[in-house]
């Protein structure tokens, strides 16, 4: 038997072989690096930012893309998920130069050789922030330096040692003051959010953030999301390639996820509408966790925002007209900042009619049925609220109108999330689907 291998891969990072677009982002993040300046990869789960991180760290990519700029520094990567053990910042600093302590312990490059004597003092000194200054100092001077990229920053919050005072406020004068030192951080929150969620260990000081500076991870080009879809071959059509951009809206995961369950529809004799149904039912079912994981990582009062703008737009798919849920919006005029965020991070954009409109169908039928399934009555509708920690920003003329959408919403569903589903796959299939940014 001969098979087709999927090419689409979504269940892991991709390998930097593997690795496609964010040109821009790359540039923007490479020239930091060369000139030492620290940075912040900021993304919504799944986007790409460790996959960003692994093409980074890969040599193959400094020699094919810079020749010999970056071959005397050194190179470290960390997951923050894997340092819950790490009892001791000594701890953490001894996993952040194991680079520079395997090339001492080997002599090899020769140039390091100089450094083991401060290696050694900072050691023993448990590797306080006055000597590691000095460390990466002298580092620097024989022309080389630490790049320390952390993952999952977001993690060290709930760490039980590193969330503290003596280690930010360490990182933060080491990557401000140590030329040998650059840091890139790779997290949910924004600089913002984390200066916030630090300022009780640090209410007088300078926010421990503020060094850095952030690179935004959204959506994937047009461009590159087609040299994605590229790896099908004359597997997809173009209404294949419509029906995976319009259900992910262009995000890497969704898209890598959407293109691989289509394409295994595809090679089990599905054919029309049916490919889409079947593909879009396994999507579905792969993807609620990930969508469960982006609700929790948004701020309150973001949900209030996507929410108002999805019940909207729900309304709309579902009947052709607004039904009142335009209210909704006009609540919205104080949280521009959240949406503008949420532009940014490629879940919605500004449709023709400069209306906010949600770019990913699946995250609307992912919150149909979060909805259907938590809502029976008005009762209902104020304790999701509360689960959602959304009920203290909205007056109860707000949750009124938002609770009598939701409910008209429901009563046109029927079968819930997957009536959009068929309307949707049936759409693409007969070439009438309306494109969700309004095209």
């Amino acid at each position: 038997m001969n098979f087709a291998i999927n090419p689409f891969i979504h269940s892991r990072a991709v390998y930097p072989k593997e690795f496609q677009g964010r040109e821009i982002e790359l540039r923007r993040l490479f020239s930091r690096l060369s000139t030492g300046q620290s940075t912040a990869i900021i993304g919504q789960p799944h986007v790409g930012k460790t996959s960003l991180l692994h093409y980074v760290l890969d040599a193959e990519t400094h020699k094919s893309v810079f020749g010999s700029q970056f071959d005397r520094n050194l190179f470290n990567l960390l997951d923050a998920h894997t340092l819950h053990g790490v009892n001791t910042q000594a701890g953490f600093w001894e996993r952040a130069l194991a680079p520079l302590a395997n090339c001492l312990q080997t002599s090899q490059p020769e140039y390091l050789k100089s450094l083991n004597e401060i290696y050694g003092i900072a050691r023993e000194n448990k590797f306080g922030t006055f000597v590691l200054e000095r460390l990466f100092t002298k580092l620097n001077a024989v022309g080389s330096r630490l790049m320390l990229m952390l993952d999952e920053f977001d993690d060290f919050l709930s760490n039980p040692v590193l969330n503290s005072a003596e280690f930010y406020g360490g990182l933060r004068s080491l990557a401000s003051r140590s030329a040998g030192l650059v840091l890139v951080i790779a997290a949910r929150k924004d600089l913002e959010q984390l200066n916030q969620l630090t300022q009780k260990i640090n209410p007088h000081g300078s926010p421990y953030f503020n060094v850095f500076t952030e690179i935004k991870l959204g959506a994937l080009s047009k461009k590159a999301l087609t040299e994605l879809l590229d790896r099908a071959g004359d597997r997809f059509n173009r209404r294949d390639r419509k029906y995976v951009t319009e259900v992910s809206g262009g995000h890497p995961y969704l898209a890598q996820a959407a293109a691989a369950t289509l394409w295994d529809a595809i090679a089990e004799g599905h054919i029309g509408a049916a490919r889409y149904q079947v593909g879009s039912r396994e999507f579905f079912r792969q993807t609620k966790p990930h969508f469960a994981d982006t609700w929790q990582s948004w701020t309150n009062a973001t949900k209030k925002a996507v929410t108002a703008v999805s019940l909207t737009q729900i309304q709309r798919l579902l009947t052709g007209e607004k039904l009142g849920a335009s209210e909704l919006i006009d609540d919205l005029d104080d949280y521009s900042p959240e949406l503008e965020a949420l532009a940014a991070n490629g879940v919605l954009v500004e449709d023709k009619k400069n209306e906010w409109v949600i770019i990913q169908n699946a995250f609307l039928w992912w919150l149909t049925d979060e909805l259907r399934r938590n809502l029976r009555d008005d009762t209902d509708f104020k304790t999701w609220l509360q689960a959602q920690e959304m009920d203290n920003l909205l007056t109860r003329q707000e949750q009124q109108r938002m609770g009598g959408t939701a409910k008209k919403m429901l009563k046109a569903m029927g079968k819930g999330a997957w009536t959009l589903i068929t309307a949707f796959t049936q759409g693409i299939a007969e070439g009438v689907g309306e494109g969700l940014a309004g095209k």
